[in-house]
């Protein structure tokens, strides 16, 4: 199922999760799903509570997200010319308990995430190339592009 969000190209995917007395399995992206682009790279980002990384943009990585563990709050903020939600911000939760989803993101987007829960979180991405640093851009947290205030 997906939701909506109120940039363009961006999704937010509801996954699967199989839940048991035992533990649980998390599902998470399969190559015959329309996000998969490709693979890359798979790696995880560990968030410290209150910590909050970014601003970064890759100019040609499509990225699947993910919290397996914990809670994060992501901030999505476009500022592609030739898109029709140009200017529009995005926070989207995802939680490991009630909002256990895929968040696909193209290139050209904005991003920062902050751990939110009581416990460090971890926050999973697919990448449809090897990461290369050259190809993204990164930013300070208060700046003069991007009209958000973490607080």
């Amino acid at each position: 199922m997906d939701f909506s969000t109120k940039i363009s190209d961006l999704k937010l995917i509801k996954l699967k999760q199989i839940k048991d007395d035992r533990g649980a399995v998390y599902h998470y992206l399969k190559s015959t799903d329309k996000t998969f682009k490709g693979f890359g790279e798979a790696y995880y980002s560990k968030i410290n509570t209150g910590v909050v990384k970014g601003w970064k943009m890759h100019n040609q990585m499509h990225q699947n997200f993910c919290v397996p563990f914990g809670v994060v709050k992501i901030v999505v903020f476009d500022n592609r010319e030739d898109s029709k939600t140009k200017g529009e911000i995005d926070e989207i939760v995802l939680d490991d308990d009630s909002n256990y989803c895929l968040l696909s993101m193209p290139p050209k987007l904005w991003y920062s995430f902050k751990g939110i829960s009581e416990h460090p979180s971890l926050l999973a991405n697919i990448i449809d190339q090897p990461h290369d640093d050259v190809e993204s851009i990164t930013l300070p947290l208060n700046n003069s592009t991007i009209p958000y205030e973490w607080k």
